[in-house]
């Protein structure tokens, strides 16, 4: 078992090195030389320096006396041009990579020479053609967690920061809020003519009758763009992903709906029904069904008058009504008027060359191209503004309001100004239907956010800008801390703020987890949960956020250890007609929604003045629960839900996101020849049943997520908090080892001593500071980010937990806005 083990996780490919960037402590005779970028050096030299590694570090064990696991590596070959041996050289690159290799009780490299052979090694593999662009992927949200901890914060690293000039693909959201309401949804119109409306028509075949419209929209497109999500990220909104070919077909079709609605109108089909002997009394608003149907499709809606005049003209198309045209599209779709150069290019290369087909198809193609433009799909962040000494350039003053209104919103951030327009309609309906068909105010024609109207006044150009414009983004009044079904996250105030903590902690995915609410009736402790619960206790987990984010102080601390809990679907009365509804007093007891918190409605009824705590008098839906059951968000039942099983809790999976998410580590991921199931046995504690794991053949990473998820055994799989499980006192000790911090490694004998040891660690706070810039940069860290990172650090301490100033220093830094 332990060579197949060993086998396994030289199998498993992680195309990645431990460090971002090469550091000036490396030795010279370590980098590679400049024959090398060539492929001019010869094996032998690389043979040397690669053996001084595996000599130092590696030899001990896998040499010809004996090897662990059947592997020898003082016999490897260098020939990197044979398949076998690249392969084994990439193995060797993984297990360094992961710190798998030297075993953890052996000499470790330092994270220079770890970083110096990866670099070397991929240099040599690159060569042939094997390498990994460590680089590049070391980018992407699957590899966050690679680079060294410790020179991230030791303030070694002098280096100016910066971020590189880049695209960043539309966010899905801002996509429909774009198209959505301007271009995206076909309307059509329910008349009833005869009924009880509320219009009287005053001429025509019908006149003298009532009649009633309704109105309703079909959403009409596709999003071209996709929400990808990397489980060892989380975060929707990386700058990597791109659009592809899918999408680009989406966009296409989109387009030539947009350009179709833009200059000849929307087509809008209307339904027609005349009351007659045979229609019947109906619940609707004209009062009735059935009768005389007919069908009808018009046109409709405001288009620029520009388009019109050059749809409907008959004469060619003059170069100064053609470019008034441009600049209404640029605007349109790209905020912004064309350039000299652009006027030339769509008049020559697309609208003549396509004047043959008539004026209405030559400007759609105008249009179409405009939106199939990388700046229509993209956010350009390519540093627009002044290069300095070390070649940085600043964001422009467009660009900082994009990335400043993107950081916090999701919607855009610039509108179109006054353009002028004419409704359009190619049939003469009824006045009470032209009535409401008519469109004043386009949808996209939508005003300024406040952060275009600074840079339209010459107020956006500096860091002392920026600083002003974020502080005053962050202070806008707050529109509550309750979430509901009715009011999301992206209801809120600064909707990305919330969005973030969703992403990082994951519970919002509890709803996608499985349970069988049909058994949870007949089970003690579960019969709480019902459809539609685990929605509610994620809006509870949201609002139990924005409650601390509102105090904003000590944050992350907060975070990992209230015992506050939210329930914002029960007001703390216990209405006589909901407990006869449930089922009488003991059943309202049992199936309460805080019975997921383990408290009990009749106990906890809201009373104001019997409340000693301030907080929780003020705010009638904030409970307190014991500190032993709840100590923050990761043990709400919604997280506990998100990071469990079907049917059962999953500790490897809740002590993964520890290690990960809190601890900076990484785990390599399950090979793919590993068939990881727990037996059954209905007689034995979930721990007990994962005693396989402790062999060590699984040991080897389950002993870097095992011992930090079972503490979370005191709660079963629906997040309720137990005393005993299968009969038993529930055993949740742990422990945490193997993270960066030795000061952190201690044995816990609950899940409060392992919240509480971790909210009191400065490597769990440097590590969710490390999160919280990939959310915002949409990118991972690279070492040269250092400066960045141990500034928004210190703003977070000598802050006293503020996460706002956490924020400000992130949006004032050269990592945020400057672009090399």
């Amino acid at each position: 078992m332990q060579r197949l083990c060993w086998a396994a996780f030289l199998l498993v490919a992680f195309p990645l090195a431990a460090n971002g960037q090469a550091t000036d402590e490396a030795p010279a005779n370590n980098q590679p030389s400049s024959k090398a970028g060539q492929g001019e050096t010869p094996a032998t030299d690389f043979q040397n320096t690669a053996s001084q590694f595996l000599g130092k570090f590696c030899l001990d064990c896998h040499d010809s006396t004996d090897p662990e696991g059947d592997v020898r590596l003082d016999n490897l070959d260098v020939d990197l041009s044979v398949t076998e041996t690249a392969d084994s050289w990439n193995r060797i690159f993984n297990q360094v990579q992961f710190g798998e290799m030297p075993p953890e009780d052996e000499t470790q490299p330092s994270a220079d020479q770890r970083a110096t052979f990866l670099r070397q090694l991929d240099h040599e593999l690159t060569l042939h053609g094997r390498g990994f662009e460590l680089d590049k992927k070391l980018l992407l949200p699957q590899f966050g967690n690679y680079i060294d901890h410790g020179k991230l914060f030791d303030g070694s690293v002098t280096e100016k920061p910066y971020s590189p000039a880049r695209l960043w693909r539309q966010r899905p959201i801002i996509y429909d809020a774009i198209w959505g309401n301007a271009y995206g949804r076909a309307p059509w119109y329910s008349v009833k003519i005869g009924g009880t409306g509320n219009h009287l028509i005053a001429r025509g075949p019908h006149k003298g009758k009532l009649m009633a419209t309704r109105y309703f929209q079909d959403q009409k497109y596709a999003n071209p763009f996709f929400e990808f999500v990397h489980h060892a990220s989380g975060f929707t909104d990386y700058a990597s992903i791109v659009a592809d070919q899918s999408s680009l077909e989406a966009l296409l079709v989109n387009a030539e709906t947009m350009a179709q609605i833009l200059t000849v109108g929307q087509k809008v089909r209307i339904v027609t029904q005349v009351k007659n002997k045979g229609s019947r009394t109906g619940n609707n608003e004209a009062m009735f069904v059935g009768g005389v149907t007919t069908t009808a499709n018009e046109y409709r809606g405001r288009v620029p008058v520009i388009f019109n005049y050059i749809v409907k003209s008959a004469q060619p198309v003059t170069r100064d009504d053609f470019d008034q045209a441009l600049d209404v599209a640029f605007a349109l779709f790209l905020r912004r008027s064309p350039k000299q150069e652009e006027y030339e290019h769509y008049w020559r290369n697309v609208f003549q060359k396509n004047a043959e087909l008539g004026n209405e198809m030559a400007l759609q193609a105008v249009l179409i191209y405009v939106t199939l433009t990388p700046e229509f799909v993209y956010r350009m962040e390519l540093g627009l503004g002044e290069t300095d000494a070390d070649g940085r350039r600043f964001l422009s003053p467009q660009e900082l309001v994009y990335s400043l209104h993107y950081a916090l919103h999701n919607k855009p951030a610039f509108g179109v100004d006054e353009i002028e327009t004419i409704d359009v309609y190619t049939k003469q309906s009824e006045a009470p239907i032209q009535r409401t068909m008519t469109t004043p105010r386009p949808a996209w024609a939508a005003g300024h956010s406040a952060l275009v109207k600074e840079m339209l006044a010459g107020k956006l150009k500096t860091r002392d800008d920026v600083e002003r414009v974020v502080r005053q983004m962050l202070d806008a009044r707050q529109n509550g801390w309750v979430t509901t079904h009715n009011r999301t996250y992206l209801s809120t105030t600064n909707p990305r703020i919330l969005q973030f903590f969703r992403e990082f902690f994951g519970y919002y995915k509890a709803d996608e987890v499985f349970k069988d609410i049909d058994e949870f009736k007949k089970r003690d402790g579960f019969q709480q949960f019902v459809q539609g619960s685990a929605s509610k206790l994620a809006y509870d987990t949201d609002s139990l956020i924005l409650h601390i984010l509102q105090e904003d102080k000590d944050v992350l601390k907060q975070l990992l250890t209230t015992n506050k809990v939210v329930s914002v679907y029960w007001n703390g009365k216990n209405d006589e007609q909901q407990v006869k509804r449930a089922g009488g007093a003991e059943k309202y007891r049992r199936t309460h929604p805080v019975q997921s918190y383990n408290l009990d409605p009749y106990e906890h009824a809201y009373d104001k003045d019997n409340h000693s705590d301030p907080q929780i008098r003020k705010n009638g839906q904030v409970f307190r629960a014991p500190a032993e059951q709840r100590c923050g968000i990761l043990t709400q039942p919604s997280w506990l839900i998100a990071h469990s099983g079907n049917f059962d809790n999953d500790p490897v999976r809740r002590g993964k996101w520890i290690r990960e998410k809190l601890l900076a580590g990484v785990v390599m991921d399950l090979p793919i020849n590993v068939d990881a199931q727990i037996p059954d046995n209905e007689h034995q504690t979930l721990r007990e049943r994962f005693q396989v794991v402790h062999e060590s053949a699984c040991w080897r990473c389950h002993k870097k997520m095992n011992p930090l998820g079972m503490p979370f055994e005191a709660y079963n799989h629906v997040g309720k908090w137990r005393a005993t499980e299968q009969g038993q006192p529930v055993d949740a000790s742990g422990s945490i080892t193997l993270s960066h911090d030795d000061s952190l490694h201690q044995d816990v004998q609950n899940v409060l001593e392992l919240m509480e040891a971790l909210a009191e660690s400065d490597l769990v706070r440097q590590s969710f500071i490390r999160h919280v810039f990939r959310y915002w940069m949409g990118r991972n860290e690279m070492l040269s980010d250092s400066q960045t990172l141990m500034a928004m650090d210190k703003a977070y301490v000598e802050s006293g937990g503020s996460f706002k100033e956490l924020l400000v220093a992130l949006m004032t830094s050269d990592s945020f806005l400057y672009r090399k």
